[in-house]
């Protein structure tokens, strides 16, 4: 059994949607998440992954720990847990649960025109605990997915099929759990359109003056609707932002420090480790060889 620690010496790995098998044209899969362990034990187990699809789990048994973005999510039966795309995981076998685990790409994902926006940082919810007859639908709805996954037969029509199971999936659960409505609190709209252009422009690093001119508004609108949704300033809300992209570049991936630093805008590597070590706590190298600061 492969057991936690540090670290530093295991490689970062991009993981992409591959179904096993005769499943390969799946475009939603249900995975046992002692049969993932499996399929990526050994050294890769025990590595950081950055998916770049989207995942369900769903705690049958057990009780444990699984790290996203960094952060310890604990897991104990009735947890139900959404992972985005280009987050930063990583699996902790011991002590060991058991789960149902729903993975689909970007691609078969459906947009929940009334669900509340995702972004890294947001409040929006993604643990829940559920128990009871909720427990008992979600486990219903997963199997469901599940056996059709089982007689699929690569047909359009069988992934056209899945792929509305998928959604109805989602939005039952939308209409279930706590949280996922956006009608009861509505976002700010220069806040939405400040966050959605965070996402597009990261890499180019523009100014909060840039952002605020291209969607129409004054900086201190956007400031104004930061405070009022984080109660921080656009400029900060930004920062956040671009030293969690840091964080994942440092932790996920080996390029190079400079690399890193020339892709994010910033215009010298001492402004890149001033900036680092201002909002991580660390120098970069330190973030990269110890990402969740743990006491040697």
């Amino acid at each position: 059994m492969v057991k936690s620690g540090h670290l530093a010496d295991e490689p970062p790995l991009e993981v992409g949607y591959a179904p096993q098998g005769r499943h390969r044209l799946l475009p939603v899969e249900v995975v046992d998440r002692a049969e993932l362990i499996e399929r990526i034990a050994g050294r890769e187990l025990n590595s950081r992954q950055r998916a770049d699809f989207h995942q369900l789990v769903v705690c049958t048994s057990g009780a444990g720990t699984h790290y996203v973005d960094f952060e310890p999510v604990a897991f104990s039966v009735g947890t139900v847990l959404r992972i985005y795309p280009g987050q930063v995981q990583r699996f902790i076998p011991d002590p060991r649960f058991e789960a149902a685990m729903v993975v689909w790409p970007v691609e078969s994902h459906h947009h929940d025109p009334d669900g509340r926006m995702w972004y890294p940082g947001s409040d929006t919810p993604t643990r829940w605990q559920v128990e009871g007859a909720l427990f008992d639908r979600v486990l219903f709805w997963v199997n469901d997915l599940r056996s059709e996954q089982d007689r699929f037969d690569g047909s359009t029509r069988h992934i056209q099929l899945m792929r509305a199971i998928l959604c109805a999936l989602l939005l039952r659960l939308a209409v279930d759990l706590p949280g996922t409505s956006s009608s009861a609190e509505a976002l700010p709209a220069p806040y939405v359109e400040f966050r959605e252009a965070i996402e597009e422009r990261l890499y180019q690093r523009p100014t909060v003056v840039d952002l605020a001119q291209s969607l129409g508004y004054s900086s201190r609108t956007l400031d104004r609707a930061c405070q009022q949704v984080t109660g921080q300033t656009a400029r900060q809300v930004f920062d956040d932002r671009v030293a969690l992209e840091i964080r994942r570049l440092l932790t996920h991936t080996t390029r190079p420090l400079f690399s890193i630093a020339s892709d994010l805008g910033f215009s010298d590597q001492s402004n890149f480790t001033r900036f680092v070590k201002r909002h991580l706590g660390r120098p970069p190298g330190d973030v990269r060889s110890n990402p969740l600061g743990e006491d040697r």
